[in-house]
C-alpha cells in the first residue's frame, strides 16, 4: 500500500512536470500573455512539429526525450511571469481532482490494437518509408503518436503514453473553467462554457472514453467558441484555424468541419489582414507540411483519406512484407 502511494505521487509529479514543460514550448508560439491551458495546446502543436522532424531525421531515444522535456521546463521558467488567467495553485487543485481519470481507468480499447504499435514504431524505428505496407493499422495512426513517443522515459518506458491525450482533455476543461471565472463574459458564453464543461466532466470521466477521435473533438469545442464568441478578434480567428489544423493532425475526420472554417476564412478575409503576426502563417505552413508529407511517407498518398490511388512506395530494408503499390478502397 505504501509502495503504491509513492508510485502514485511520482506519477503525479512527472505528469505535472510534463504539463508545464509543454507549456514552455507554447510560450515560444505566443509572445504576449496567454493562459496556461491555451499555452499547453500551443506547446502540443510546436512539439508535434519538432518531434516530426526528429522522427524523419535522427529518430528519438531516451536521451532526446529527456532533453526535450528539460528544454520545455527552461522555456517555462523563462516566460512564467507572462501567463494570465487562473493561478498556478488552482491548476494544481484542478489537476488533483481530475487526475483519477488517468490513474483508475482502463486504457482505450483501440490503444493495444493499433495506438501502441504506432508509438512503438516511431520510438524504436524512426522513419521507415511506406510503413503502412507492414500493417494496415499504420494507415490510421494519429500524428499525436509523435508527441506520445517523446514521453517514453527511463523507468516508465511506455507507461506515460496517455499523458498527451489526457492533458488535452485537461486543458480544454481548464479553458472553459477560466471563462466561467472571468468577469467580462456574457450569459450566452457562460452558458456555452458551462454546458461544455459538464459534458466533459460527466460523459468523459474515464480514460477509455476518449481515443484520438474524441481528443480532436474536445479541441473543436474551443474552435467553435472562438469562432462564435470571439469572431470580432482576427487574432482569435487565426488561432481557431491553427487549433482546427491540430484537430486534423490528430484525426483527419475533423475535416468534416472544414466548410465552417473555409466560410470563416473568406468572410473575414483573414489571410489578407495586415496586423496578424507573420509567425502564425509560418506555423500554419509547417502544420500543412507535416500533414501532407507524413501521409505520403507512410502511405505513398499525400492525403490518404481522399486520394484513392497512390504512388508506388516501398519501405526500407528489414520489413517482412513489401508491396509495390497501395490502393485504398475509400
Amino acid at each position: 500500500m505504501i509502495e503504491l502511494f509513492f508510485k502514485t505521487i511520482i506519477f503525479f509529479t512527472i505528469s505535472f512536470v510534463y504539463f508545464f514543460s509543454i507549456i514552455g514550448y507554447g510560450k515560444v508560439i505566443v509572445n504576449k500573455n496567454s493562459n496556461y491551458f491555451e499555452a499547453y495546446l500551443d506547446g502540443t502543436i510546436l512539439l508535434l512539429i519538432l518531434s516530426y522532424f526528429i522522427y524523419i531525421t535522427s529518430g528519438t531515444n531516451l536521451v532526446v526525450n529527456i532533453v526535450i522535456l528539460l528544454i520545455g521546463l527552461i522555456l517555462y521558467f523563462k516566460f512564467y511571469k507572462k501567463f494570465t488567467g487562473i493561478k498556478k495553485k488552482y491548476i494544481f487543485y484542478i489537476l488533483l481532482s481530475i487526475f483519477s481519470v488517468l490513474i483508475i481507468s482502463k486504457t482505450h480499447e483501440d490503444f493495444n490494437g493499433y495506438h501502441y504499435f504506432s508509438i512503438f514504431e516511431i520510438y524504436n524505428h524512426g522513419l521507415r518509408i511506406g510503413v503502412s505496407n507492414l500493417n494496415d493499422r499504420f494507415f490510421h495512426s494519429s500524428l499525436l503518436a509523435l508527441n506520445q513517443s517523446i514521453i517514453v522515459l527511463p523507468y516508465f518506458n511506455f507507461k506515460l503514453s496517455h499523458l498527451p491525450s489526457f492533458f488535452i482533455y485537461f486543458s480544454v476543461i481548464g479553458y472553459f473553467i477560466t471563462i466561467l471565472f472571468s468577469n467580462d463574459k456574457n450569459n450566452k458564453e457562460l452558458t456555452f462554457s458551462l454546458f461544455c464543461l459538464l459534458i466533459l466532466l460527466i460523459k468523459f470521466n474515464r480514460l477509455s472514453e476518449y481515443g484520438y477521435d474524441y481528443i480532436s473533438q474536445f479541441i473543436l469545442l474551443i474552435v467553435f467558441h472562438k469562432i462564435y464568441f470571439l469572431n470580432s478578434n482576427n487574432k482569435e480567428i487565426i488561432k481557431s484555424i491553427i487549433y482546427f489544423l491540430l484537430c486534423v493532425l490528430i484525426k483527419p475526420t475533423s475535416l468534416l468541419f472544414s466548410p465552417i472554417m473555409i466560410y470563416i476564412i473568406f468572410k473575414k478575409g483573414i489571410f489578407f489582414y495586415k496586423n496578424i503576426d507573420i509567425s502564425k502563417y509560418f506555423l500554419i505552413f509547417l502544420m500543412l507540411v507535416v500533414m501532407f508529407s507524413s501521409s505520403f511517407l507512410k502511405t505513398g498518398c499525400f492525403f490518404y483519406p481522399i486520394i484513392r490511388h497512390v504512388f508506388p512506395l516501398k519501405i526500407f530494408p528489414g520489413a517482412k512484407k513489401i508491396k509495390s503499390k497501395i490502393i485504398l478502397n475509400m
